[in-house]
């Protein structure tokens, strides 16, 4: 996987992610609905796989944090 230091991805990766999907990330993880984030990564794998194991790990480690740094607006 393409991570940076610190085991997190590198941030150019994620432009991968259409930004209408991006938005439902956001308000997903702004809501902490795990089940939706699981339903919108699957989504990501049709653009990257491995920016979708690497979200899917995230939603699994309750990182709701990194997620919206990700994903900020």
């Amino acid at each position: 996987m393409n991570k940076a230091a610190g085991g997190r991805m590198d941030r150019q990766r994620f432009r991968v992610v259409p930004v209408e999907l991006a938005s439902a990330i956001r308000a997903a993880t702004l809501d902490e609905d795990a089940d939706r984030l699981f339903e919108l990564v699957d989504g990501v794998g049709e653009h990257d796989a491995e920016v979708a194991e690497y979200l899917r790990g995230l939603v699994e480690a309750v990182a709701y944090e990194t997620l919206a740094e990700l994903f900020e607006g």
